[in-house]
């Protein structure tokens, strides 16, 4: 017997074309910072080393936000199809398992210093399609209440558990960086994945298991922006986005004790001394984390919900739109090919004229990009886009012959 979901589908309601720009303008934002030129790029385009939040750290949860704006649509037209919920289920469930197995590849690519005992299990896909996952069987079987009391005690009980709560062997431990293979998090990495992780040499991963619980309100956030928007693409439904997005970020910018903003993002420490602060912070992936990112996907959304599904007089969106909807609309293309060709590009070595060896990469940077740039921030950031530019056009050509990547 199949369940039948107590909460009703969303409304049939017309594409939503400024999800594609937004999921396109985060695939070319993810090019921008993770094929940097050097190591000496602007500040916003690098990772916090731990506490606060660049704009760097915003693109992994807007994943998981659009995956869970689009999930009740996609849902909602399955059910059109006459599928129930179980086939659903299942269909999720396959869906799942080819993105963990694309992330698991993608991770250890090339796979030239991975042995058996140590490759690295978590990653993007994989926390993608853990939150999918879940957030499809939600949908499927439980209210919309229910799944804001599920969004809450994943919050409120994961701030609980690595403040209040002994790991064992080490007691009460603080959430700092010198801390980071000792709490909660690392400890159910540690136990469940031993040696297959990526980071404090493999004693803890940003993607692991505990930290994807709080992930999955990532998801629910797009969950409720969906909702929001099943009465029609309106200027209510972007007003309501708008105003969800503020009041969201601020609660996650109070609770995580006023952290200093600096430039286009939070940096540092809580300016506040308090149990009860939860600092936002992308590797523990902590409750504040969610809800400063989830309020700036709302704002954005909103953002470009209102520049391009309204007040638009041709029914094309606008042309300058173009590059992003073609990589919004094969954003896993995107994303695994331009991974997977950067990559390579740094193993294969190219010999200079002074017989130093260099990766294919390096090598652009060194003798392309620097000495025509002064700049080495600009120099690789000038690097970045070519590379980012090569695949709108390559995204580009796939989108004119109809050729798009779907699981």
């Amino acid at each position: 017997m199949t369940a039948v979901s107590a909460a009703p589908d969303v409304a049939r309601t017309p594409r939503l074309q400024s999800l594609d720009v937004l999921r396109g303008v985060t695939i070319a934002a993810m090019m921008l910072v993770n094929k940097q030129g050097n190591g000496d790029g602007y500040a916003a385009l690098q990772h916090v080393p731990w506490h606060g939040a660049t704009p760097t750290d915003w693109i992994f949860p807007f994943f998981l936000f659009m995956v869970g704006v689009a999930l009740p649509f996609s849902i909602a037209s399955r059910r059109r199809q006459g599928a129930s919920n179980g086939e659903i289920m299942r269909h999720a469930v396959t869906r799942a398992l080819i993105l963990f197995a694309l992330g698991v590849f993608e991770k250890n690519f090339p796979f030239l210093t991975t042995t058996l005992d140590t490759f690295r299990i978590p990653g993007v896909l994989q926390r993608i399609a853990f939150c999918y996952l879940a957030g499809t069987a939600m949908l499927l079987h439980t209210t919309r209440r229910q799944q804001g009391v599920i969004a809450a005690v994943l919050l409120v009980g994961y701030w609980g558990l690595l403040a209040f709560v002994p790991v064992p062997g080490a007691g009460v431990v603080p959430m700092t960086r010198e801390f980071a293979s000792q709490n909660w998090a690392a400890w159910v990495d540690q136990l469940t994945m031993g040696r297959h992780l990526g980071y404090g040499n493999r004693t803890w991963d940003a993607n692991g298991l505990l930290s994807s619980l709080p992930s999955i309100v990532s998801l629910q956030a797009g969950v409720l922006a969906a909702w929001m928007l099943e009465r029609g693409l309106t200027t209510a439904g972007a007003r309501r986005l708008a105003l969800t997005g503020l009041a969201t970020l601020a609660a996650g910018w109070v609770w995580g004790g006023f952290q200093p903003i600096i430039g286009l993002g939070i940096i540092g420490e809580p300016s506040v001394a308090s149990a009860l602060v939860f600092p936002i912070n992308k590797m523990l992936w902590t409750s504040t984390f969610v809800l400063y990112t989830s309020g700036l996907a709302f704002l954005c959304l909103a953002g470009c919900l209102w520049l391009v599904d309204l007040h638009r007089r041709a029914a094309a969106p606008p042309r300058w739109t173009f590059p992003f909807i073609v990589l919004g609309t094969n954003a896993i293309f995107a994303y695994l090919a331009s991974g997977l060709a950067a990559k390579l590009l740094h193993v294969w070595q190219v010999t200079s004229a002074d017989g130093t060896r260099l990766s294919a990469w390096d090598w652009a940077q060194v003798h392309v990009f620097a000495p025509v740039i002064p700049s080495a921030p600009l120099a690789s950031l000038i690097h970045s886009t070519c590379y980012a530019l090569l695949w709108v056009a390559i995204c580009a050509w796939m989108y004119r012959r109809r050729l798009f990547l779907k699981l």
